[in-house]
């Protein structure tokens, strides 16, 4: 179900399903909702793929979205009777269940499933759950439509048709917003809530907003591993109390905190950013700062207050790409600068991809050769590829000797590799099939201008390998690259989005 049809058939049927489906609860917003992001979360091997999700699933996501709705609404009502109704009768099972939870001093979800109430939380959930939305989301117009996953017997889990998924991730922003919506009147129009509601205009953001208390929570944690530098533009937090906490992959897109989703940076830069993607290059920086380096920490230090799971965060991230791509969408890189998403651009990587020392390259002093004992990286499996793109890691590293007559030197920006073929052995400065090259790690905001530089580019083969290259970069019409041999046996390769340069030609040591 990857054709334009189908994804029409769906649109289609979602508009159908909220118009013509009976909603005397909200239950079916949410669990619409809930399909919607556990589909985001889950990459998919092919577009006509089916999707199987358990109830636990559903669970969890019905629990996580209730939560906040289980607040009291209006400060000057007492106890439940402050609390919005999700239905037209009595106040919903979840939503009481819930507050009770709150009374008893349970402050989130992490809390709420180590205590004694999460097993009766989650029997009455899931009894809803069934006797309801599942099977009656797909009710329209009194007669069952199972468009989206078939009605069965089963206790355990759905299984959506195929394609359905799919279509799920690439509207996925659609969908919420009308699952929303749709939520928001009805809590509206519920005669209860009205005199709760009085003429005030904030039931979007109490429902759906972002909480900020927690949001608090995590600033301290993202402030000390960006070494109190902003995520964006890499300058020092001056006043770091007032640091935003930025939803990296935007609130208004995907809706859930995830502890590994936030960076911390200048309003200036947050207010810039909006709710656009951030271009591919900080995508790279965040995946390396908060998936790879400090994964471990940010589980640690905020599974009080947010769900945490890395491998998560990643896959929505990839869904968010994945969709800006087949868009053509714009991805903010800094202030009045875009770039389209997928276009063929030659980006620097953040230099701590290699860890080549055992401090950062800000902290590190830059140190003369004339002292002896200075020492640099030798990576004896990277090859350095002057050729084809060429297998190579980073897994051994030698400290040797730094090389005399280049001037200062960091051990945490210069590192050495050997020159792996002969594309790039002609022209006045050639370099030959197993030279020793000196190079330097450079990043967006130290890198300078690429043209007619050396420089070595990094991209990952299919099976998730990292490949390496060594090429001149000559830049041509459209902010567009070619990557140039020296040896005119090689015709000139475009740079294209999977390709970053990570490491520029210093010199050959001799």
């Amino acid at each position: 179900m990857a054709g334009m049809q189908e994804q029409l058939d769906f649109i289609a049927y979602i508009q159908r399903m909220l118009a013509e489906g009976d909603f005397s609860a909200t239950y079916k917003f949410a669990l619409l909702h809930a399909i919607a992001d556990v589909c985001v979360e889950h990459p998919l091997q092919q577009p006509d793929s089916e999707l199987v999700i358990t109830l636990d699933q559903l669970v969890d996501k019905l629990i996580l979205l209730y939560w906040h709705h289980a607040v009291p609404f209006a400060p000057a009502a007492n106890g439940d009777a402050a609390l919005l109704k999700q239905n037209s009768g009595k106040q919903s099972k979840v939503i009481s269940v819930l507050y009770q939870c709150q009374q008893n001093n349970i402050r989130n979800i992490r809390q709420l499933k180590l205590s004694q109430y999460w097993p009766a939380i989650y029997r009455a959930t899931l009894a809803t759950l069934k006797d309801g939305p599942l099977w009656r989301l797909q009710i329209l117009s009194k007669q069952a439509e199972c468009f989206l996953y078939p009605h069965s017997n089963s206790n355990k889990f759905i299984k959506l048709n195929p394609g359905i998924a799919y279509s799920f991730r690439r509207f996925y922003d659609l969908v919420v917003y009308l699952a929303k919506n749709a939520w928001l009147q009805k809590i509206q129009s519920i005669k209860d809530n009205q005199q709760l509601l009085g003429s005030q205009s904030q039931l979007q953001q109490f429902l759906f907003g972002v909480d900020r208390n927690a949001l608090n929570k995590a600033r301290p944690v993202l402030i000390e591993i960006q070494r109190g530098l902003c995520f964006y533009c890499h300058k020092p937090l001056k006043d770091q109390s007032s640091a935003d906490v930025d939803h990296f992959i935007p609130f208004a897109r995907y809706s859930t905190d995830l502890g590994h989703n936030f960076v911390a940076a200048h309003s200036s830069c947050n207010n810039s950013k909006r709710d656009y993607l951030a271009a591919q290059v900080h995508r790279d920086n965040w995946q390396e700062q908060n998936l790879v380096q400090h994964a471990a920490v940010l589980s640690t230090e905020l599974a009080a207050y947010f769900f945490c799971d890395a491998a998560k965060s990643l896959a929505v991230s990839d869904w968010a790409y994945g969709v800006a791509q087949a868009n053509g969408a714009k991805l903010w890189l800094n202030k009045d600068e875009f770039v389209v998403a997928g276009a063929a651009q030659l980006v620097q990587t953040n230099p701590e991809t290699m860890r080549i020392a055992p401090v950062a390259a800000n902290d590190a002093p830059a140190i003369t050769t004339a002292d002896d004992s200075l020492r640099l990286c030798y990576f004896p499996n990277l090859k350095i590829a002057c050729g084809h793109f060429k297998t190579g890691n980073i897994s051994e590293a030698e400290q040797w000797p730094a090389p005399a007559g280049f001037g200062s030197l960091n051990p945490a920006k210069h590192f050495l590799a050997r020159a792996s073929g002969n594309s790039m052995n002609g022209g006045k400065t050639p370099i030959l099939d197993g030279q020793l090259l000196l190079l330097e790690l450079i990043s967006p905001t130290s890198a300078g201008s690429l043209q007619n530089c050396t420089v070595a580019i990094e991209r990952q083969d299919q099976s998730g390998d990292n490949q390496y290259l060594l090429r001149d970069v000559k830049k041509i019409a459209d902010g567009q690259y070619l990557l140039i041999a020296k040896n005119p046996d090689y015709p000139p390769l475009a740079a294209d989005e999977t390709m970053r340069t990570f490491a520029r030609l210093k010199g050959i040591v001799e």
